[in-house]
């Protein structure tokens, strides 16, 4: 790491937002001067009007230019941020009264939004051939064309974004040409030069050299400022020509990266306690299916290292015919601790993807956003968490445990585990059915609103002359995750056991048990957690429990069509919302030796500390699961003392150790490499352990910005030593 880069991550450390006045003021002045103008046109004027007028700088040293206008400097790193906990009283949006118990209750609640955009178009054509594609597609609206006007509104109203944003570019090519002729250190003044040519062509144009790439990324992730898509795969070209024609250093492409890599860091600003964003994909494969890791992926991988920062969360796409070395040199990124990267396999996931109706060649482009939600880059409106869906809730209402929501099925007819199997699904599908009126309800109310940033860089809503959020994009399904899988499946089993074959009890005693919150009964629940099979052990009973039930949610939701578009896929993440905690907190005690309050299991994962066969156990029980069912959003966190990787030989066993859970059927793995000891001299300790990173949900964060409770949960989940 070189002193500029040194300079630039202590001041990305210290990065934080204000209120953004001027943004909210230009804004409503260029409101107020289109009344009487539709309402899309209005806003596409307002944002081009900010992009027009609102505030720029350039930073000392920097080599890439852009940042959000609220984005400011401190001088010492930003004050620790701890997320909201989940209010299930006030979900994000207002829903309609008869579907509000399923959030006072805690069976579903909401999740954000991700996306992005077709970066690898823009580097190809520019965002000039973008804005000419609306242009010309708004010229070939005819009149008598279904919703004509509505379809030249909303394409005049892309093409006006679209300039609008060209020329905040632009000013910061004139900035630096200002700033250049009066610089008085030569170097200084040289480098401002080359961003004002820089500024002054891309994201307009296609950029000819490996700076200009760098720069157009940026400027095109400002503008969908989410995911970063595939970096590797779109520098790649520019890198091999700089380096063949000697215009290019690998020292500088490294620094170039450097710069790119804060960008994406500094733009949550109060950086410290935010992780879910900005989610950066290497490696993968090609449009043929061959392996489309390269130098860069490397060098990427070498910046992530060097740089030690949580974001970009930097996800490594594995395919079986990966070269060894960069698949090891991602596992020695781990040693620093800093979250990155994590894993993800290909031959599940390209399938899954097909399956629900994806050409071949796009899913092979697909890309991470947000915590870990697959997306096909710049071409859906798929990446991103609806909601969640809490699935212990759901055996509680079987058993009449959630009056408010079910009076259940009555306890003398579910005479066997087939009949309680039975009952599950009934719930499930009442479940589904709310799922399903939730995300229609949305839906509408999001389809009133285009989203033009999208629209414009996202395939095929100009063809369609259609919203990003109006169904627009070329693939529009709807994701919900499940939560709890290892939970119902282990409560499933228990009562599999103890109830229907060795009857130990009743079922209307075990229940009891339950509504008092296991009181008076532990050798009861001691049974349920020490003699009873449990999902993470490589156990096939349980096992294909934890696969059926993904199974039966699946068919479930597979009954009902989103409002946009596509179809509903499941995933199983907790989210940066937390939901495993959450969910937990408001889940009264289920079968499986889980008190009332206590978390759900995390995503694919054991239910904390139950997976006690070691770590290949565990992972050949998450290989069962049926991964062609979850296309997207599914994790899986592992806790591995940082001793297994402090050698040479360590590393080479844990790229082994990810093969081989790939070619088993394992989709993602994500790893914390710390031990309990760390853990919780970082509770007791918080100011020596600032730099402390652990997996949480489908993202990283610094061990000591978490929630007690959340940091709980962490130190309580199975520490495997390899």
């Amino acid at each position: 790491m070189n002193e500029r880069i040194k300079y630039l991550r202590e001041q990305a450390l210290a990065t934080y937002t204000v209120d953004d006045e001027e943004s909210e003021r230009l804004w409503r002045e260029s409101i107020a001067a289109t009344e009487g103008e539709s309402e899309v046109i209005r806003h596409a004027k307002a944002f081009a009007h900010h992009c027009r007028n609102r505030a720029i700088s350039i930073r000392e040293g920097d080599l890439i230019e852009g940042a959000q206008p609220a984005i400011r400097y401190g001088d010492r790193p930003a004050a620790p941020r701890i997320s909201n906990r989940v209010n299930f009283d006030s979900p994000w949006w207002k829903f309609p009264a008869e579907l509000m118990p399923l959030f006072r209750l805690g069976f579903v609640n909401i999740g954000g939004n991700h996306s992005t955009m077709n970066f690898a178009s823009i580097i190809e054509r520019g965002f000039d051939g973008r804005i000419r594609r609306a242009e010309s597609r708004r010229q070939g609206v005819s009149d008598d064309e279904h919703d004509a006007a509505r379809k030249r509104e909303f394409l005049d109203a892309l093409a006006i974004c679209g300039r609008g944003y060209l020329e905040l570019c632009a000013r910061y090519g004139s900035l630096a040409h200002s700033m250049a002729e009066s610089e008085t250190r030569p170097a200084r003044a040289a480098e401002l030069r080359v961003i004002a040519e820089n500024c002054r062509r891309v994201p307009a144009q296609p950029p000819r050299s490996f700076w200009e790439a760098c720069q157009s990324l940026w400027f095109s992730f400002m503008f969908v400022p989410d995911a970063c898509g595939r970096i590797d795969q779109y520098l790649a070209p520019f890198y091999r020509r700089g380096i063949a024609s000697g215009e290019l250093t690998r020292d500088f492409a490294e620094e170039l990266l450097g710069c790119l890599w804060l960008k994406y860091f500094e733009q949550q600003g109060a950086c410290q306690g935010v992780g879910a964003v900005h989610h950066l994909t290497l490696g993968g494969v090609n449009a043929d299916g061959s392996d489309a890791s390269n130098e860069l992926t490397e060098l990427c991988l070498e910046v992530t290292e060097n740089l030690r920062i949580q974001r970009p969360q930097v996800g490594l796409r594995w395919n079986r015919n990966m070269p060894q070395r960069v698949a090891e040199r991602a596992v020695r990124v781990l040693r620093t601790n800093a979250g990155n990267p994590n894993f993800c396999n290909d031959e599940q996931i390209v399938p899954a993807l097909v399956r629900t109706g994806v050409s071949l060649e796009d899913a092979r482009d697909f890309s991470m956003s947000g915590c870990h939600e697959i997306i096909v880059t710049g071409k859906a409106q798929m990446g991103s968490v609806e909601g969640f869906i809490n699935l212990p809730k759901i055996l509680r209402a079987v058993l009449g445990l959630e009056p408010e929501f079910s009076a259940g099925a009555p306890i003398d007819s579910l005479t066997s585990f087939e009949k309680l199997l039975d009952a599950c699904d009934a719930e499930i599908a009442r479940v589904a059915d709310g799922v399903h009126q939730i995300s229609v309800f949305r839906d509408k109310l999001t389809a009133g609103t285009p989203d033009l940033a999208c629209s414009l860089v996202v395939d095929d809503c100009i063809e369609r002359a259609k919203g990003y959020t109006q169904g627009g994009a070329r693939y529009n399904h709807c994701n919900w995750d499940i939560v709890g899988i290892a939970n119902l499946a282990d409560s499933l089993a228990v009562m599999k056991k103890l109830v229907y074959e060795e009857q130990c009890l009743t079922l209307a005693e075990f229940v009891q048990m339950l509504r008092a919150n296991w009181a008076g009964a532990e050798n009861t629940r001691n049974q349920a957690i020490n003699d009873c099979s449990h999902f993470g052990n490589d156990d096939d009973a349980v096992d294909s429990i934890a696969a059926g039930i993904v199974a039966r949610f699946d068919a479930a939701m597979k009954k009902h069509k989103p409002f946009r578009g596509g179809e509903y896929i499941l995933g199983t993440l907790a989210g940066a919302e937390n939901m495993h905690v959450e969910f937990g907190r408001v889940t009264g005690a289920t079968p499986d030796g889980r008190r009332a309050g206590e978390p759900l299991a995390d995503s694919m994962g054991a239910a904390q500390g139950r997976d006690t066969h070691g770590v290949t156990a565990m992972l050949n029980s998450v290989a069962k699961l049926p991964h062609e069912l979850l296309p997207t959003a599914s994790t899986l966190n592992v806790r591995l003392d940082p001793k297994f990787i402090a050698t040479d030989e360590g590393v080479a066993k844990m790229a082994a150790l990810i093969r081989s859970h790939f070619l088993a059927g394992g989709q993602q793995l994500q790893f914390s490499m710390v031990n309990r000891q760390m853990l919780l001299d970082a509770q007791k300790n918080p100011e020596r352990h600032a730099g402390l990173m652990v997996r949480v949900a489908g993202y990283s964060a610094p061990f000591v910005t978490l929630w007690h409770d959340l940091q709980a949960e962490i130190i309580s989940r199975t520490e495997h030593s390899g």
